[in-house]
Formats: C-alpha cells, sequence, structure tokens
C-alpha cells in the first residue's frame, strides 16, 4: 500500500543523509528495524505516530519540523 503522505520518505531520506546517518544507525538507535525505515524512505505505507516519533528523536527534530513543508 502506497503512503497518503506525500513526500514523507523523501523528507526523511533527505534529513537522515543531512546528518550523516544510515538506515541502520537511525533504526537501532531508535529501536526500529531498517527495513521499517527503508519502507518508510520508499513510501511504501504510513508510519504511525509513535514511529515519526521516534524517527523525529533520532534526527533531533520535533514531530512538526519532520512533517513541515511536505506537499
Amino acid at each position: 500500500m502506497k503512503s497518503k503522505i506525500p513526500n514523507i520518505g523523501r523528507r526523511i531520506k533527505q534529513l537522515r543523509k543531512e546528518r550523516g546517518l544510515t538506515r541502520e544507525k537511525l533504526a537501532f538507535e531508535n529501536g526500529l528495524s531498517k527495513p521499517t525505515i527503508t519502507r518508510i524512505e520508499r513510501n511504501e505505507f504510513d508510519p504511525k505516530l509513535s514511529t515519526l516519533l521516534k524517527i523525529a528523536r533520532g534526527l533531533d527534530l520535533k514531530v512538526a519540523e519532520l512533517l513541515s513543508g511536505l506537499d
């Protein structure tokens, strides 16, 4: 199922790379799996709010900052 949150995966990937993080590091340090990060970055599904919170924390952002600027 395709994500209903346009470009969330692209945004997460961009921010992750800007911070020099691998998918593995972002996932492991925040209690997620690498396949979860991969699927989110490919916009294959909509992450739960709890997952977005973990990703935002791993990127040193608030969820609102993570979601800002999405189409």
